[in-house]
């Protein structure tokens, strides 16, 4: 990445030498080019830079995805898997068991907003409210 940065810096310095220098005997064509290249000089050195970046930034969240990865199946094997129990079962059975407890919440929330309906009905019946 800095070998990029280093040519780019080159390659500005020596366009914009030649360019200053010849000015006035280069023609629009030639300083059109001159121009373009040094476009295309810089384009590249950031796309170049955005590479290393973006690479950078990928090895970083594998590292620490993986290590995360790892210290929860160390964590599940020693707090959660029962006697023989592989990883994937213990993950397997911990997934189905947290299944049935969303599942016996939702049960309980919806049992809940029916008693209150049915509270109200009753108030209702009774002329406690409108």
């Amino acid at each position: 990445m800095k070998k990029n940065i280093i040519i780019l810096s080159v390659l500005l310095a020596t366009a914009f030498g030649a360019a200053a220098q010849n000015t006035s005997d280069m023609n629009k064509d030639t300083l059109k080019t001159a121009m373009q290249q040094i476009e295309n000089g810089v384009v590249n050195g950031y796309k170049a830079i955005e590479n290393g970046v973006v690479s950078g930034y990928t090895a970083i969240q594998d590292g620490v995805v993986s290590g995360f990865t790892k210290v929860s199946d160390a964590f599940i094997m020693k707090f959660f898997a029962r006697q023989g129990e592989t990883l994937e079962q213990a993950k397997a059975r911990m997934q189905a068991e947290e299944e049935k407890l969303r599942r016996q919440s939702e049960d309980r929330a919806a049992a809940s907003r029916q008693r209150a309906e049915e509270s109200k009905a009753r108030a209702k019946a009774t002329g406690k409210i409108n």
